[in-house]
């Protein structure tokens, strides 16, 4: 009876070990999963005053944008607001990283030219994302793309056209595009072979999430202050705060 015993006893502790292996096994990748990369990039120094953008079309011609707009459009170069905070900051995992393939994200990255600027300005796409360009404004535009690894090109899209597409095939960094029509309009995007990257909001704040426990190299690139670095050591769970603080190029 007692031997009967231990075996029932040992039997459901072999069964209770068992599922909490399961259950662990299940709920360590959530656990790496909110580990998090947060900070705040900011300007040492004077804050940028922001000029209005001459809003005339190439050849000198006063743009249909004009219209579109009831007070003066502003250069979006250098926008740091009253406390300090960066905007538009791509801010990414250089390396570091295990060489492997990551999901892609369901939805294609955009860019939208939307009264006459390119919405956002600043993104990162994945190596084989779609790429949709969009234009929601009553003029025509184009989208000329200044990239070297991967192919170049100059789409043209006129008012109340379909989302024309690209995908790309090679990681590459801060690639600008620009309206040869409307000067004034450039944005940039980094094609990336992992999901580990942010741009700043208008707080300068960025969050990285997902980021697997290791030592990394993380880059900050501003189109105007230059690009950063630093060491960081990501733990399993919670957050690792990094800020970057830039300053302005000597004129």
């Amino acid at each position: 009876m007692i031997r009967k015993r231990r075996l029932v006893t040992a039997t459901a502790f072999t069964v209770l070990l068992f599922g909490l292996m399961i259950v662990m096994e299940y709920y360590a990748p959530a656990l790496e999963e909110n580990a998090s990369v947060v900070g705040v990039i900011t300007l040492d120094g004077p804050k940028p005053q922001r000029a209005p953008l001459r809003l005339r079309e190439k050849g000198g011609k006063v743009s249909a944008c004009q219209a579109l707009h009831k007070t003066p459009l502003l250069d979006e170069k250098m926008i740091v607001s009253e406390t300090g905070e960066v905007a538009n900051v791509f801010v990414y995992v250089k390396k570091g990283l295990e060489k492997k393939d990551y999901p892609l994200p369901e939805k294609p990255a955009v860019i939208n030219q939307d009264k006459c600027m390119f919405r956002p300005r600043v993104q990162g796409v994945r190596i084989g994302q779609k790429f949709l360009m969009r234009n929601s404004d009553p003029v025509l535009h184009n989208v000329r793309s200044f990239s070297f690894k991967n192919r170049a090109f100059n789409v043209a899209q006129p008012a109340d056209t379909e989302d024309r597409e690209k995908v790309f095939r090679y990681r590459e960094k801060a690639v600008m595009v620009q309206c040869d029509i409307h000067p004034w309009m450039t944005a940039y995007y980094f094609v990336m072979d992992h999901p580990f990257f942010a741009v700043s909001n208008s707080k300068g704040q960025f969050k990285i999430e997902g980021l697997p426990p290791g030592e990394y190299t993380l880059s900050a690139w501003h189109e105007e202050f230059g690009e950063q670095e630093t060491t960081i050591t990501v733990g399993a769970t919670g957050s690792t705060e990094v800020d970057f603080s830039f300053k302005q190029k000597s004129q």
